[in-house]
C-alpha cells in the first residue's frame, strides 16, 4: 500500500512528469476516461490535479514494483512452478496509463474514503521468452485473454477510446489525503497470483544470459 499526504499544484505535475519520462525514455500518455451506458467513452490528457496524484501512487506501488523499463520497453518476470515455462516478458509501447474514476462504494464510504478509481496501464505490443529460447513474435496486448477469454478491451466497442490493451491495473483510493493502491493484475498475473512477478528480472535475465528462478511451490 502507498500512504502519503497528497501533494497538489505545478510541483505535482513536475512530479509525474519526471516520474513518467526516464531519461530519453518515450513519456507515458496520462488519461482520464469517462464512460456511458450507450457503450460508449471518452479519453482526455490527464490534467485533473487528484488524477495525477493517484497516477504518481499507482507507479510507485505498481509500475515501478513490477516493471522493469529498459528504454522504451517494460519488462516483467514469469516466475511459473518450473523452469522452462519461467521467463521474461518484454512489452512495447506507446504506453498509456487510463484513470477510470468512480464513485465510492458504500463500504468505502462508511470507512473514509472520499476518491476511488481503477488506473490501468496499456501497451500496444508483447512477445515473450522462457528459459534458454529465443523471444517469440511480436503480438498485440490481450493480456486478460490469458485467463478469460474476450476481457480485454481490444476490439470492444465500448472501448473505442482507449488505445492498446491492458497490462496492469490497480484499485485505487484516498482516505483522510493518504492513499491506498490494491494491485489487481500484472502482466499475465491477476489478484494473489501477482507474486509470481517477483522479483523482477535483472539486466542478465533480460538479456538472457542467467534464467528466471521458478516459483516457490510453497506460495512465493
Amino acid at each position: 500500500m502507498f500512504r502519503k499526504n497528497a501533494i497538489r499544484g505545478c510541483s505535482l505535475v513536475a512530479s509525474v512528469a519526471v516520474l513518467c519520462a526516464c531519461g530519453s525514455h518515450e513519456e507515458y500518455k496520462l488519461r482520464s476516461v469517462t464512460s456511458y451506458q450507450l457503450e460508449s467513452c471518452d479519453s482526455v490528457p490527464t490534467t485533473d490535479a487528484t488524477h495525477l496524484e493517484a497516477i504518481k501512487a499507482f507507479n510507485s506501488e505498481l509500475r515501478q514494483k513490477y516493471f522493469v523499463r529498459q528504454r522504451d520497453f517494460e519488462y516483467v518476470a514469469n516466475h511459473e512452478s518450473g523452469s522452462d515455462s519461467s521467463g521474461v516478458r518484454q512489452y512495447k509501447g506507446p504506453f498509456y496509463i487510463y484513470v477510470h474514476a468512480r464513485k465510492p462504494e458504500k463500504a468505502e464510504e462508511r470507512d473514509g474514503v472520499d476518491w476511488a478509481a481503477t488506473i490501468f496501464m496499456h501497451a500496444m505490443q508483447v512477445r515473450s521468452r522462457s528459459n534458454g529460447q529465443d523471444w517469440g513474435g511480436w503480438n498485440s496486448v490481450r493480456t486478460r485473454n490469458f485467463a478469460v477469454a474476450g476481457r480485454t478491451v481490444d476490439g470492444l466497442g465500448r472501448w473505442k477510446c482507449l488505445m492498446g490493451s491492458e497490462i496492469a491495473w490497480a484499485n485505487v483510493t484516498r482516505k483522510g489525503g493518504q492513499w491506498t493502491v490494491t494491485p489487481l493484475a500484472v502482466s499475465v498475473y491477476e489478484n494473489d497470483e501477482v507474486r509470481h512477478a517477483l522479483p523482477t528480472p535483472s539486466g542478465a535475465q533480460i538479456e538472457g544470459k542467467e534464467a528466471v528462478e521458478a516459483s516457490d511451490p510453497r506460495g512465493g
